[in-house]
């Protein structure tokens, strides 16, 4: 082969390649099976063998010269099959992600040399399951104000195959967006993916709403799903003099204290003195009623007048 036919043959190969059918079937859905065969000539089915081929040589369907058979399929799709004589498509059943891949319908003619291809698509199936709808879920019991760090996850489960991307929206005064890491799971029955994304946002500066808006694009047939808006109030803001009433209530607390311990060894050395205050009104209060010691000093006082005559 020269290389201009060599080049030609390769330019033919992956055009095939480019242009072969892709068909999209919903996880647990029914898919359909093109066969695409024409039947030019007319053959009766019961010249006619028909059949679906998987990528592993797994054999789906067979109709071989009018009746099915079964001695060739293999056990996995048992049981989940149709074929459909007036289209020529074969629906596959409750089909799951471990279905998808590249598949070939081949018709052949029993004819007296024996059976001859006459007819071969092959396709690609493709298997999406829809994410469900992405949830916000709050981490922590932090306190919303200015300062403090919050936390959140946003969740969407069971879809495939696994997401593009992930990303949030957070609206105070203008519009924020976070893009998040993604965090995949797989379960290892349906083969579907579970993805969960953080984000820590702190609070910088005051303001009376945030809301938060978690976004997921995925390749499945809804390619944006939006969740629920998450709606966080902010603690009111409080005036800075307040902050001095404690330490004004401390200052004056102490200042009381010293003063009674200055006060204290006077009551102890010199009671007199400082209940002299008091000693003061009580006399004042009997001044109108002599007591007897007043007249005790009668005598002393007629005496010393004597005294100051003689002289």
């Amino acid at each position: 082969m020269d290389l201009k036919h060599f080049v030609l043959s390769m330019f033919t190969f992956f055009v095939v390649i480019d242009t072969k059918p892709n068909i999209e079937v919903l996880f647990n859905e029914t898919a359909d099976l093109p066969c695409d065969f024409k039947n030019p000539q007319n053959i009766g089915q019961e010249e006619l063998v028909i059949f679906w081929q998987g990528a592993k040589d797994n054999v789906l369907y067979e109709l071989y010269c009018g009746s099915e058979k079964q001695m060739h399929v293999h056990p996995s799709y048992i049981n989940r099959t149709k074929f459909n004589r007036t289209t020529w498509n074969l629906h596959l059943l409750s089909v799951q992600i471990v279905d998808q891949g590249e598949y070939t319908c081949f018709v052949q003619h029993r004819s007296p040399k024996g059976l001859v291809i006459i007819h071969q698509l092959p396709f690609h199936l493709s298997v999406l399951a829809p994410f469900s709808q992405p949830e916000i879920t709050r981490l922590d019991n932090m306190t919303v104000e200015t300062g403090n760090t919050l936390n959140f996850s946003c969740s969407s489960k069971q879809g495939y195959p696994n997401p593009q991307k992930i990303y949030w929206t957070v609206e105070t005064h203008n519009s924020t967006e976070y893009s998040g890491e993604i965090h995949l799971s797989q379960d290892e029955t349906t083969q579907l993916y579970n993805v969960t994304t953080f984000l820590s946002l702190p609070i910088t500066d005051s303001t009376t709403c945030i809301n938060i808006t978690c976004f997921l694009q995925t390749q499945g047939p809804v390619e944006l799903l939006i969740s629920e808006t998450f709606r966080i109030k902010m603690k009111p803001y409080k005036e800075p003099e307040s902050n001095f009433l404690i330490p004004g209530i401390i200052m004056a607390s102490v200042i009381l204290i010293l003063l009674m311990i200055l006060k204290a060894p006077c009551w102890k050395k010199c009671p007199h003195l400082c209940g002299k205050g008091e000693a003061t009104r009580v006399k004042a209060e009997d001044s109108d009623h002599p007591k007897e010691r007043d007249k005790a000093l009668e005598p002393v006082n007629h005496q010393m007048c004597e005294k100051r005559e003689d002289r």
